[in-house]
């Protein structure tokens, strides 16, 4: 006999009332993306450590070999001999700084103070979130606040703690489109893929209490905005819908806020991922499309085929996410439908009225 026990996400409450898909649904979509310059540049530095690389390697590797391999010979990575690629002798086993988890090279350390001992290694793209100065943050179980976090030498330095409190960032995401890539009509409604630049600051962060979730204060933080090119997919809201929120006098911009974070959340289920390896920014008017606009991304620089695979299949994650929206029990919204964990507003604003008049009208 197997036991599930759900949580408090949407993707689980989904399966606990449609067990059915869980048992009988199909493997799930393993992504790569083997054209993501950031994947690319790491693959062939660690071939060429066992075999040099040569011109008839372009078949294996994919249209950008003889690009990336031109830049990382100009780079002084590879040095080229004949019609051979070697790797540069000065530089070590280079799998052992790849990471399997991140597309990028750069990690901070949290150093315990006073002993010295390295903790644990965080990736850069969420160091900002998790190990900025007075952030309290969990290493096997235990609290530590951060009592600092420096920059230069991407270091930061923790004290073992007993607060009574958590903390939660707060950010600003923006997304503007850098070149649509394909364009598809689904019903009434227009969906694009493409390239876009996120850039994400961090602003500052709450101490929430535990068990009560009580704010218990806040602070500002002054950290360097963080900017990356990465895939994405996006789509025009009909203008029956949004006359429909209109007329019901519902909170549009919190309509389209939870639909962007049920939607993120039930990507999962059509493709191997987890939620924090996708992000997403709702706005009543891009400047980019002149239109309300709802835009999921990869939460890796490059790329890692998360949004692809929702283009292709974006009619299919509108259905379930309608349906997580629509058969959870709660009200106003809750953690099980539209609320984030990884929230940048805190979850607000959010109006999941509104948010199924929307999800409604795309599958009109």
């Amino acid at each position: 006999m197997s036991i599930l026990i759900g949580l408090d996400n949407p993707l689980d409450q989904y399966f606990m009332r449609h067990p059915e898909d869980f048992f009988h649904k199909s493997f799930e979509h393993a992504l790569i993306n083997p054209d993501n310059p950031n994947i690319l540049r790491a693959h062939l530095l660690c071939a060429a450590w066992e075999l040099p690389l040569e011109e008839e390697d372009e078949r294996v590797f994919g249209p950008l070999f003889a690009q990336t391999k031109a830049e990382m010979e100009g780079g002084g990575m590879l040095r080229r001999h004949g019609r051979r690629s070697y790797i540069t002798p000065a530089l070590s086993y280079p799998a052992q700084g790849v990471s399997i988890r991140s597309t990028s090279a750069q990690r901070y350390a949290i150093i315990e103070s006073g002993q010295g001992a390295v903790l644990e290694t965080v990736d850069s793209s969420v160091a900002f979130f998790q190990i900025h100065t007075g952030a309290v943050h969990l290493h096997m179980g235990e609290p530590y606040l951060i009592t600092k976090l420096d920059l230069p030498s991407r270091t930061a330095y923790a004290v073992p703690t007993d607060v009574p409190y958590y903390t939660q960032t707060k950010d600003i995401t923006d997304v503007r489109v850098i070149r649509p890539r394909q364009q598809k009509r689904v019903g009434e409604v227009n969906v694009f893929f493409g390239e876009v630049k996120v850039t994400t600051e961090v602003l500052g962060f709450r101490k929430k209490a535990q068990f009560t979730e009580e704010v218990m204060g806040e602070e500002i933080l002054d950290l360097p905005a963080q900017r990356f090119d990465t895939m994405a997919l996006w789509f025009d809201m009909p203008a029956e819908s949004l006359d429909r929120v209109s007329r019901a006098q519902l909170d549009l911009a919190g309509g389209l806020h939870a639909a962007e974070h049920a939607a993120i959340a039930m990507l999962p289920l059509f493709a191997l991922c987890d939620r924090n390896d996708i992000g997403g920014v709702s706005t009543l008017l891009h400047p980019d499309t002149g239109q309300a606009q709802i835009f999921i991304y990869d939460a890796h620089p490059g790329g890692i085929g998360i949004a692809e695979k929702g283009f292709e299949l974006v009619r299919d994650l509108w259905q379930v996410t309608l349906k997580v929206v629509r058969e959870c029990p709660c009200e106003d919204g809750c953690p099980s439908c539209v609320h984030s964990p990884k929230c940048g507003n805190n979850n607000q604003p959010l109006d999941k009225k509104a948010a199924e008049l929307l999800l409604e009208g795309l599958l009109a």
